[in-house]
Formats: C-alpha cells, structure tokens, sequence
C-alpha cells in the first residue's frame, strides 16, 4: 500500500514538472514578443507570405515572405515593414511608401500562407505539434482534433491550456473528456495565437512506460540469448 502511494506521488511530481517546463517556455515566448495581439482579424508576421499586387507595375507585384525582422523585400524598391498589422494595414503603408515611387499607387495585398500564428498541441496527442491557425478561430476541440485525437494512454479529463503572458502565463484546465464525450461545449474555449494545450499522460500511462523502461534490459537479454543459441 505504502509503495503504491510512492508511486503515485512520484507521478504526481512528474506532471507537475512538465507543466512548469511548459509554463516557463510560454513566459520566454511572450517576453520575446511571440505571441503579437491586435484588432485585425489576422496579424502579419514572420514567415507568412504575402501577394501583393501593385496596378500597372508588374515588376513590383508577387508574392513575398515576411522576414524575421517583420518585413519584405520588393526589387527594386527596397524594404517595407508589414509585420504587426492586419492586411488593409498593410495595404496602407504600402501605399504610402510607393508614393515615393509613384503617383497615385493603387496596392491590394492577400495573405497567401499563414505561418506566423500558431498554437502548440502537445502530450498524449497522436500527432503532437505546432499547427498554424490559418487566420482562423480555433477551439480546443479543434485544435486536439487536429492532433488526431488523445491517445488511449491520455488524462482527458484534466488537459491544461497555457497563453503565453509577460511574468505569469495563464494556465486552464478543461475536461476535454466531457467535451469530446458529452458535447458539453461550455468548456470549449477558443485558443489565442500562442496558445499551448497540453494533453498529460494518465496514471496507466505513465505505469505502462515505467514498465517498459525497467523491462527492456531484460527483453534485450533474451533477445541476446535467442540470437547466440545454435541452430537445432
């Protein structure tokens, strides 16, 4: 009985580590500005590529991805800034920056891949990994569903969900068992660009991998045995 309430303390102190490496991570993220918030539906950022489509100037016009430092580069025209602005932001300073160039410039841009906002879905997850948002809303429900869905070894009824935040990150824990389950939708907040859901492994879980890792010597002398034993 006494080693069985080790076993689960040990466990306990296992999640918890995992949760405050996470917690740390979405702390570095947001002082590093990750995580950009705006009123546009969609905020530019690195890694996204851009059309954009300047009237009567073909040699301007294509499609340009944003770099680290939040710009793009046109030929012939030089450096622009688009990073943290929604697209008719863009469309904007763009404008006003060709104006340098040429008359009365008429621009449109459209975001062609969105790359810069993402959240992470990581834990007892099929396809654990980061997942843009593709300009979109997304749930928790969404974004586990397209992790394909906790695995058989998951504590779904206590999945936490980190934003990242300067100083203390937010940390939720959902039943996302009740949500995937009942359809009790309640629960089923929406993610901010960011956003990290952790999917923790159950107590079976966690045992069947102690297991595993105290069992594999002894599989690998067998092994070993089988190999070096003459043919009959």
């Amino acid at each position: 009985m006494k080693q069985k309430a080790n076993m689960t303390k040990l466990l306990s102190v296992a999640v918890a580590a995992g949760i405050s490496a996470l917690l740390l991570v979405a702390t570095v993220r947001a002082e590093s500005g990750a995580a950009d918030v705006g009123t546009d539906p969609y905020v530019i950022g690195p890694d996204d590529t851009l059309r954009i489509t300047v009237v009567q100037h073909p040699e301007w016009s294509g499609e340009f991805t944003v770099g680290p430092d939040r710009r793009i580069v046109i030929p012939g025209m030089g450096e622009f800034a688009v990073g943290g602005m929604g697209k008719d932001g863009a469309e904007t300073a763009l404008r006003d920056s060709m104006e340098r160039y040429i008359n009365n410039p008429r621009v449109s841009v459209e975001i062609v891949k969105y790359a810069s906002q993402v959240i992470y879905v990581l834990g007892e997850v099929n396809r654990p990994g980061r997942y843009s948002t593709e300009g979109k809303a997304l749930t928790l429900r969404d974004a586990v569903i397209l992790a394909g869905l906790p695995t058989r070894y998951a504590a779904d009824s206590r999945v936490y969900v980190i934003t990242p935040a300067p100083g203390k990150p937010r940390q939720q824990v959902i039943n996302l068992c009740r949500i995937l389950n009942r359809g009790e939708m309640r629960r089923n907040i929406a993610l901010k660009p960011g956003d990290i859901v952790y999917v923790p492994q159950s107590i079976l879980g966690m045992i069947n991998e102690f297991l595993g890792v105290l069992l594999s010597p002894l599989s690998s002398v067998n092994t070993a045995r089988t190999v070096a034993s003459p043919l009959p």
